[in-house]
């Protein structure tokens, strides 16, 4: 057997594996949930589960960071030059798109019953994905966490309302947001 079809099939498990959990996390708390339902949903062996995952959450850490390596990845891209107003939003567009890609998963993370962790670790990355900044400024200090929060409310609103608005209309109203420099 080639390796292409042993990845082909390892990412279809691993696909059908999160499918079934994203149904899961729908319906109930993270806690309530076996790997024995997870795997009858997903049809796939309790022991290919345990092949790549130690248990639920270890599962639910990986596809988490897994989300946020692929966004910093490609996040890197638009703050190679100076920030302006266009790469802002080409930014902001990016993010919104990557968070309707990933709606499912991102409505049941950053819901009312998300994981917090998931959400401070979604700041940082977005943090780190934009240009670094001088802190030592007391008002940048305090703005930055600020910019940050509010923008974790506007995606969890965007989710919310059923991402009514597109990405590109959302980045512009977010970018409009932001506080002008001198």
């Amino acid at each position: 057997m080639t390796e292409q079809n042993v990845d082909r099939r390892i990412r279809r498990t691993k696909k059908m594996l999160l499918q079934s959990l994203t149904k899961l996390m729908s319906e109930k708390k993270i806690n309530n949930i076996t790997v024995k339902e997870l795997t009858d949903l997903a049809d796939v062996n309790r022991s290919t589960f345990y092949l790549y995952y130690k248990d639920i959450f270890d599962m639910v850490e990986q596809i988490e960071t897994e989300m946020l390596t692929d966004f910093i990845s490609t996040a890197e891209k638009f703050f190679k030059e100076p920030t302006i107003y266009d790469n802002l939003i080409s930014f902001f567009t990016y993010l919104f798109e990557f968070v309707q890609h990933n709606a499912e998963l991102c409505k049941i993370l950053l819901g009312p019953d998300g994981d917090y962790t998931f959400i401070q670790k979604l700041k940082h990355t977005i943090k780190q994905s934009l240009l670094p900044v001088d802190d030592t400024l007391s008002k940048l200090h305090y703005q930055r966490p600020y910019m940050l929060s509010g923008c974790i409310g506007v995606i969890q609103q965007w989710l919310e309302d059923d991402m009514k608005v597109s990405p590109k209309e959302l980045a512009v109203i977010v970018t409009e947001m932001i506080p002008k420099r001198n």
